[in-house]
């Protein structure tokens, strides 16, 4: 780790505490004069450190959004990559994957210009607002059992944020967090398959939080469906970096055992659909349903109209009005 990572490490962590040049300079083990070079260089970076006589250094507490801050708050061994601007991350660790970069690399961006959901569709990834990220993924299990990243991406995201603001969300399947009937967060998993033995290769983790409402609203095809976790007067980049870093310490947990399936009770206890009357699009036709619950795969079941029982693997759904 580089001396100015380390130095925005102990700031962040000492917010509104000054620390003197000496400290850090024991600290760390280094010159007095490092110290001062690793501090300019992070505020050529864009960080707010202010410097007093006879006290030290202090860090600005409502800080940027960047990798060096999320690495502070991050307890698990997955390694940051943070681009402000982006095409889309997904694109970016799908490639990693081809390269045979090892797993747990994740990259974070302040904003995509091509973001995507489920099907093709656009994710609306606007800066200084949300945070958007993707994990390099090596799982080694079959194309059936796929569906667990998501679900445990999923439960990480409701867990997260209820751990570090109380805010209770719903997940509606298979890959989307509701807050307050919005939808604040949607989740793509891509992957490469080995054809012959059905094993997935590599996989890119994508998840995209709206965590503020954006500056100017989010884009009027959506305006309706999405929402954000926090007004925009409760704009904090710190919330974003936290946020940020727990959802990849929560899914870590979850991943490093992932046929434990631990974070199944979370996701059925968030389901959103569960109880529900729903619309269910198989081959291009729609049918009424009554969702029963999530199995054990973590699939949807649901009772048809005409009495038929069946677990759905992937789908599209909605809440029938």
């Amino acid at each position: 780790m580089k001396l100015k990572e380390k130095i925005i490490g102990l700031l962040n962590a000492k917010q509104s505490e000054f620390i003197s040049g000496q400290y850090l300079a024991e600290v760390f083990n280094v010159s007095r004069n490092a110290v001062w070079k690793a501090v300019n260089a992070l505020r050529k970076d864009g960080y707010n450190i202010y410097a007093v006589q006879n006290k030290g250094y202090v860090l600005d507490g409502g800080g940027i959004f960047t990798g060096e801050i999320i690495k502070s708050y991050l307890n698990s061994p997955v390694k940051i990559e943070y681009i402000s601007n982006v095409t889309s991350t997904n694109d970016i660790i799908m490639e990693y994957g081809r390269q045979g970069k090892k797993e747990l690399i994740a990259v974070v961006a302040d904003s995509q210009s091509n973001g995507r959901g489920r099907k093709g569709r656009v994710f609306y990834s606007p800066d200084n607002a949300g945070t958007y990220f993707s994990i390099l993924l090596r799982p080694n299990v079959h194309l059936s059992e796929s569906l667990y990243i998501t679900t445990a991406a999923s439960a990480a995201v409701t867990e997260a944020v209820k751990q570090l603001y109380n805010l209770e969300t719903q997940i509606k399947w298979v890959n989307d967090i509701y807050y307050n009937n919005k939808k604040i967060c949607g989740i793509l998993t891509e992957a490469h398959i080995d054809m012959e033995s059905g094993i997935i290769d590599y996989a890119a983790l994508g998840i995209g939080i709206n965590v503020f409402e954006p500056e100017n609203s989010f884009h009027k095809d959506i305006k309706n469906i999405a929402g954000a976790a926090f007004c925009r007067s409760m704009f904090d980049n710190k919330i974003r970096c936290e946020i940020t870093a727990k959802v990849i310490d929560i899914f870590y947990e979850y991943y490093k055992n992932l046929s434990d399936m631990k974070f199944l009770d979370v996701y059925k206890t968030r389901s959103l659909l569960t109880g529900k009357n729903i619309t269910v699009e198989k081959n291009g036709v729609m049918q009424k349903a009554f969702v029963k619950g999530i199995d054990n795969k973590c699939r949807l079941t649901v009772m048809f109209e005409n009495g038929v029982e069946e677990n759905l693997n992937s789908c599209e759904v909605n809440l029938s009005l």
